[in-house]
């Protein structure tokens, strides 16, 4: 977890905290300095600690998505990945208990004779491989830096 930074305005009033990164960012743009070496604090300029974000297009040009949102995205993806395992875990079980199903029907009505059951098997094996595949898609990185880029476009367009 990254550390918090104590805001100051430009009448050394204490007005909030921060997470050392967006302090960073903020005396990168020179709206704010270090208040001392520790780099604990910052105090804004006159006039820039009522700056809106979304206005500051210094901000918007060298701030990623993923800087603002890192926490919130990783989370997202987390989540996405873990419910991708249990998806397959669930459709697995499904499948394992399916196969049985018409193996105890095959060994009940005709013993020895042709092996249907083969390819119902194999079809539902083919299911769980594709979706497998399909979530290691969605959930590896290429996707999701293309999730970025979308929602960076269409941000941008509204």
């Amino acid at each position: 977890m990254e550390g918090k930074v104590i805001l100051y305005d430009s009448n050394d009033i204490k007005i909030g905290e921060t997470f050392t990164r967006r302090a960073r960012q903020l005396v990168k743009q020179q709206r704010a300095s270090w208040t001392d070496e520790t780099q604990s604090a910052i105090r804004f300029a006159p006039g820039m600690e009522k700056m809106d974000d979304s206005s500051d297009e210094i901000y918007e040009k060298h701030v990623p998505y993923e800087s603002a949102t890192a926490d919130d995205a990783i989370m997202k993806l987390a989540k996405r990945r873990v419910h991708a395992r249990y998806a397959i875990k669930l459709h697995r079980s499904i499948v394992i208990v399916l196969s049985i199903f018409f193996i105890a029907i095959y060994m009940l009505t005709d013993m020895g004779g042709y092996f249907w059951p083969v390819w119902p098997i194999l079809g539902l094996t083919l299911s769980v491989a594709i979706h497998w595949m399909i979530s290691k898609m969605i959930s590896g990185n290429t996707m999701s830096s293309e999730i970025a880029y979308e929602y960076e476009r269409l941000k941008h367009r509204s």
